[in-house]
């Protein structure tokens, strides 16, 4: 996921609460943090936001280091 100017896009985790005895998380873009809580909301479920790190890709890992 990046962004149209090619920088790494910012994540964030959301965590609703209401939803079942698991509360689900998942992994979005900065621009769709707004709609994931209004959702949320419109079904009656805490949201909790937090900034989220990327895996941090472990040296020779990556599709370009294995040639």
């Amino acid at each position: 996921m990046t962004s149209s100017s090619g920088e790494a896009a910012r994540l964030y985790e959301i965590t609703c609460l209401g939803a079942g005895p698991e509360p689900e998380v998942r992994t979005v873009e900065a621009g769709e943090v707004a709609a994931a809580i209004e959702h949320a909301g419109e079904l009656g479920m805490q949201v909790l936001v937090r900034p989220c790190r990327r895996p941090v890709e472990e040296p020779g890992t990556r599709k370009e280091d294995a040639s």
